[in-house]
């Protein structure tokens, strides 16, 4: 083979491997574009990230939002509870905690680049709960202390992901407790929840509310009660088990448009 020949062929297979890495770089820059926790839709990025397992009636779990931190926020190196009161009889009483988490934030709120921030990439975040035993359900009101302490966590991992929504566990209250509640109107909780399964189960979130006798001709979804929003995401949480019937399949990113919050 003569040298020029080789020399063209030597240029022609660099040209392809450029190419290559240049097309790789593309679909890199491509990729979908994770939000960050000062963009309105970082919250439901959150939320989207989370296993059904991980959801109890459209709330995350506390195990939950622990996984979640480490996948798009930063790795967890300290998380310590400390226990501030303990109450004197059983069933009854107050039990407070105090749980603390330092975590190294990745620089771009992503695993799967875990470069750390070289500058304060450490942050420390506290909460403090209190829980009191005639307000809270069977079997929790026998274990207030490790309820605190679940409450406590979860409430840290909130503070530090920068998300209003409250853990499944901070919502278990007694029934008496519920029941000042179904009057009012729905609450920012229930529409997440709402709006976070009817976005996981493909629910037409318009057509699904105004589907409910006392709903059907509301212009907003903060015209819902409190109980029927309750009776929505016990709706939700089956279809969820059972599938969407047909008659709701169609969620709608732009619904809120309409439908407003």
């Amino acid at each position: 083979m003569s040298k020029a020949k080789t020399k063209n062929a030597s240029e022609n297979m660099v040209s392809e491997m450029v190419e290559e890495i240049v097309e790789d770089d593309v679909k890199i820059k491509q990729g979908p574009k994770i939000p960050k926790p000062t963009d309105p839709k970082w919250v439901e990025y959150v939320l989207d990230q989370l296993a059904d397992h991980e959801l109890i009636s459209g709330a995350p779990t506390t195990d939950g939002l622990r996984r979640v931190t480490e996948k798009v926020f930063g790795e967890i190196v300290e998380s310590d509870t400390e226990i501030l009161e303990v109450p004197k009889l059983a069933f009854s009483g107050k039990a407070s905690a105090k749980h603390t988490l330092r975590i190294r934030k990745y620089d771009n709120t992503r695993e799967g680049a875990a470069k750390w921030d070289m500058g304060d990439d450490l942050i420390t975040v506290s909460a403090c709960v209190d829980v009191l035993g005639e307000r809270l359900p069977s079997p929790f009101n026998q274990h207030l202390v490790s309820t605190a302490c679940t409450r406590a966590e979860g409430k840290a991992l909130r503070r530090a992901l920068k998300i209003r929504v409250q853990t499944a566990e901070e919502l278990a209250n007694s029934e008496d407790d519920d029941g000042k509640t179904l009057k009012e109107p729905i609450n920012d909780q229930q529409i997440v929840a709402i709006k976070t399964m009817c976005k996981r189960n493909n629910v037409d979130l318009i057509k699904f509310v105004r589907s409910y006798p006392n709903s059907d001709k509301v212009e907003s979804i903060r015209e819902v009660k409190n109980l029927e929003g309750r009776l929505m995401i016990n709706k939700l949480s089956s279809f969820q088990r059972e599938g969407t019937p047909e008659e709701f399949v169609g969620y709608n990113d732009n619904w809120e448009e309409e439908f407003g919050v």
